[in-house]
């Protein structure tokens, strides 16, 4: 598969196993553990999908006015 997917979480444990899980299905992962490490690869590179905590990592309308 052609996705990118972007992983945001603090909790490392399950960053790893996210990670496994989504890669065994054939999916392009990047994981951080930060809203501002996510900030700069949104800058730079194109994901199509975001999993994060909206509670923790709540990252919409800051990347939506990096894209304007």
């Amino acid at each position: 598969m052609d996705d990118q997917i972007l992983i945001i979480e603090s909790n490392t444990f399950a960053l790893k196993k996210l990670r496994e899980i989504l890669s065994r299905e054939g999916y392009n992962i990047m994981t951080v553990t930060s809203k501002e490490a996510a900030l700069n690869i949104c800058s730079k590179i194109k994901i199509d999908y975001i999993i994060a905590n909206p509670q923790e990592f709540d990252i919409s309308k800051t990347i939506e006015e990096e894209q304007k």
